[in-house]
């Protein structure tokens, strides 16, 4: 099983000059958790989670703050041909609940989240159980 196979592909990333509050509502329009940042040559920077977000907010109240200012700039990323194990250890290592998926040349070219990595067991416990026991 491979990162390739279960992460979301085509990322909705953010730049570094966006404000946290349009961050913040670009992640509840698509239920999503995690954004990538990138630099405005397309460099991947940094990453944002809503909890990030969420301490902003309580934080600057009203004011106006770039999610330069909150985000992680220590990004750990996967590969789309890590195994979905290799990326699992390594969220489970780093504490985090979601990587950028980047290429050989470093584009970000997906996210793979929890959510991602439980529906990868759920299908890896599903073939064990519709295999035929063993004779």
């Amino acid at each position: 099983m491979l990162v390739r196979d279960y992460m979301s592909p085509r990322p909705i990333t953010l730049r570094t000059d966006t404000d946290f509050k349009a961050a913040l509502e670009l992640m509840q329009q698509h239920a999503i958790h995690h954004l990538p940042v990138l630099a405005a040559d397309g460099r991947l920077v940094g990453i944002v989670a809503e909890r990030d977000l969420m301490f902003a907010a309580l934080r600057y109240l009203g004011s106006s703050v770039d999610v330069d200012q909150v985000m992680h700039r220590k990004v750990v990323t996967a590969q789309p041909g890590m195994t979905v194990a290799d990326a699992a250890s390594l969220m489970v290592a780093n504490a985090i609940g979601g990587l950028p998926v980047v290429d050989a040349s470093g584009t970000v070219v997906g996210v793979i989240t929890e959510t991602d990595i439980f529906k990868a067991f759920v299908r890896m416990h599903d073939a064990a159980s519709e295999a035929p026991p063993p004779r």
